[in-house]
């Protein structure tokens, strides 16, 4: 699973690369044009993007009471808001919050010991760099902070997860107007986690606690961004 998330990674940043115009990549600030918007003409300060996409979840080892096996959350979709504040000509500052819901199961040996449902959020800040050409502004992205999972096991109600957490991203921005943009990206979020996961029932409630060296995700998603 890891390894198909790595691959998407890869064919995003191909066609990131593919999809920008020539020189766009050459390190130089592009001319002003004058049907031509974006950070590099310094005409916004702010933009707000919503977006929805769909995610893709590498299994981690775990253990459910006496049992060793695999955590999984299912592969579902996406959705999320973003403030980027222009700092520089080429650079913003990063503020985003995505949520996913899903299904989370435990087994071992191709038999289902647990099922649930699952919210998987990211809060983070970060930045975002890129070279504009004309209209279109191919980015890379880095952000970190914290990943919140909140589990729930057949029904009952457990405690939330807080994880630290890393977001890798790759994509491009289309200025259409002064106003609104269209942006496609595809991130990698990494959820840092230690010691193993675990999570039980008795009678005072239910546990979740997750570990191993580490959560992978895959995503891609797009919308459009308003600009102030």
């Amino acid at each position: 699973m890891k390894s198909k998330i790595v691959w998407l990674f890869v064919a995003v940043a191909l066609a990131t690369v593919v999809a920008t115009p020539a020189g766009a990549q050459s390190g130089r600030p592009p001319r002003k044009q004058s049907q031509s918007w974006g950070t590099q003409e310094q005409e916004h300060r702010l933009e707000i993007f919503g977006y929805g996409g769909y995610a893709w979840t590498g299994s981690i080892d775990a253990w459910y009471g006496a049992y060793s096996g695999e955590l999984d959350v299912k592969d579902s979709g996406i959705w999320g808001i973003e403030a980027d504040i222009t700092v520089r000509p080429d650079a913003q500052l990063v503020l985003l919050y995505s949520r996913q819901d899903s299904k989370i199961t435990f087994g071992y040996d191709g038999t289902k010991l647990a099922e649930g449902d699952v919210a998987i959020e990211y809060w983070q800040i970060g930045g975002m760099s890129g070279v504009q050409k004309g209209k279109v502004m191919p980015f890379g992205m880095f952000t970190l902070g914290g990943t919140r999972v909140i589990p729930d096991w057949d029904g009952a109600d457990s405690d939330d997860v807080w994880k630290f957490s890393i977001v890798f991203g790759l994509g491009a921005k289309i200025y259409i107007n002064e106003k609104i943009g269209l942006r496609i990206q595809g991130r990698m979020p990494w959820t840092v986690v230690e010691g193993g996961a675990y999570m039980g029932c008795g009678g005072g409630g239910c546990y979740t606690s997750f570990g191993g060296s580490g959560i992978i995700q895959g995503d891609v998603s797009g919308g459009l961004f308003v600009m102030f």
